[in-house]
């Protein structure tokens, strides 16, 4: 047991990122999150690139909608949209940082044994290809409905991972991952309503 438990604690080797990727979502369980939570060179930076490139492709696939509609006819369509495909890609990246980060305080009260960079690096992981495949379902109008169901697996994947990362039971991993999308949620009603009441956006 002393052995098993000494290994498991040792940096794994980095794998590159479409294997961690893989892993992630064809491979989804304790073992194999922790495994991606403790490779070498395991890094916010790296996980955060990763989300970003996967938030471009994904801005990108979106941007192909309008052209399927009237906005078509608009001269000033294609530049807006070449402008909005970095910005979504940020967007992505600062909502993955941010709901790691109170994911993983809230994991921190209740005990956790995990850290932001893992925490972070395991969501990256499974995150970047789902934003792609969300954008590809979100697209087609009869497959929508699968597009529901991966935001409900895309949840159970975010807690697998905080059980992974902290060392957690099933109930206290649900929990750090609804507390983290709640005060996330809240701040961001926060920031609306704070933007809407300085009169920014009224003309």
């Amino acid at each position: 047991m002393s052995q098993a438990l000494t290994a498991s604690t040792q940096p794994q080797e980095t794998l590159s990122w479409h294997r961690a990727c893989l892993a992630a979502l064809l491979r989804p369980s304790i073992s194999t999150y922790q495994m991606l939570g403790q490779q070498q060179r395991c890094n916010v930076w790296r996980a955060y690139a990763l989300v970003f490139g996967a938030g471009v492709i994904g801005a990108a696939v979106d941007s192909l909608m309008p052209f399927e509609s009237q906005l078509f006819q608009q001269s000033y369509v294609d530049t807006l949209l070449l402008a909005l495909i970095p910005v979504s890609a940020i967007i992505a990246v600062c909502y993955l940082a941010a709901f790691a980060w109170c994911t993983q305080k809230v994991a921190r009260l209740l005990k956790g044994s995990g850290t932001y960079r893992q925490l972070a690096s395991v969501f990256a992981a499974f995150s970047a290809p789902l934003l792609i495949a969300a954008s590809i379902l979100n697209m087609i109008p009869l497959t929508r409905i699968l597009a529901v169901l991966l935001y409900f697996y895309w949840l159970a994947l975010y807690v697998v991972a905080a059980r992974a990362v902290n060392g957690f039971s099933r109930v206290k991993a649900v929990a750090a991952v609804l507390a983290g999308l709640l005060i996330l949620g809240c701040a961001w009603l926060g920031i609306i309503f704070a933007i809407g009441y300085s009169g920014i956006l009224l003309p």
